[in-house]
């Protein structure tokens, strides 16, 4: 609890004093904790920390999202929360590294396919990226990123109307091989929105084009007028490198890392 005092609050929180806690490795935005407990066994403690609010992170709607997935995708179960953080189930498995992107691709189709639950936020584009834009402080930086910020702040107008729960960090880094199975985590993203969005973030992330991603995605998820689907992810590109660059300025700002100005710089010269 000195290494991370917002460890204090577990205890009260499961009505027992936790064995033991080793901070876990990877993951750019959660700093979190494998908790060994007497009843629950191993655990994860995902806080509401401080950097939760500069990346526009709410734990409460992250427990809504895997309550709605949980019982259709495979994943953590929500054990325990409070305005402190969320405590949920440990997965055990090893990272995914199958150099088929197809199996991840039919998942996504397959969360997406799910019935959006209404309690469950709203994704906004614009609000998100003000949220990043307004929490950089370095002003040189925003003398640099300004004109591109402003170009692409607004979403565009898209051909599609269609929503869906997005998880909107689904790359190989956030995939488990468990069980068999593929299991996703790190939903703290996720929100309900449009799925040419949610698609084009993923197969940017995983390397693939987007017309043959999309064929891919084809085979697990009906899509009418798929042309229309293209046409928005294409619209969608330059606004997904946009809320990128300023998530990397931020992480590079929280977790004072001159790599993360790194990915943001080359974010902006692709684009500029």
């Amino acid at each position: 609890m000195q290494l991370s005092p917002d460890l204090a609050a577990i205890p009260p929180l499961i009505n027992e004093v936790p064995l033991g806690a080793l901070p876990l490795s990877g993951g750019l935005t959660n700093r979190s904790w494998r908790i060994l407990t007497p009843s629950l066994g191993w655990v994860v403690w995902r806080a509401n920390a401080f950097h939760s609010q500069i990346f526009d992170i709410c734990r409460r709607n992250e427990a809504k999202v895997i309550n709605a997935v949980s019982p259709s995708i495979p994943t953590y179960q929500v054990l325990k929360e409070n305005e402190k953080g969320l405590l949920v189930s440990w997965i055990e498995g090893h990272p995914y590294q199958q150099p088929d992107p197809e199996p991840a691709i039919a998942l996504l189709a397959r969360i997406h396919s799910l019935a959006p639950d209404t309690s469950i936020r709203q994704f906004d584009f614009q609000t998100k990226v003000d949220h990043y834009w307004s929490h950089i402080h370095d002003s040189d930086l925003k003398a640099r990123y300004n004109s591109f910020y402003q170009a692409f702040r607004a979403p565009p107008n898209l051909r599609t109307s269609m929503s869906a729960i997005c998880h909107f960090d689904f790359g190989f880094h956030n995939l488990l091989k468990s069980q068999g199975d593929i299991a996703v985590i790190d939903w703290e993203y996720a929100a309900i929105a449009s799925p040419t969005l949610d698609l084009a973030m993923t197969l940017d992330m995983l390397g693939l084009d987007f017309k043959d991603g999309l064929t891919l995605y084809q085979k697990y998820h009906a899509v009418e007028r798929p042309e229309d689907w293209y046409a928005d992810m294409m619209d969608w590109k330059p606004h997904i490198d946009l809320m990128a660059m300023l998530w990397y300025v931020l992480a590079a700002q929280v977790w004072e890392s001159g790599d993360f100005y790194t990915m943001a710089e080359q974010i902006y010269q692709r684009n500029c």
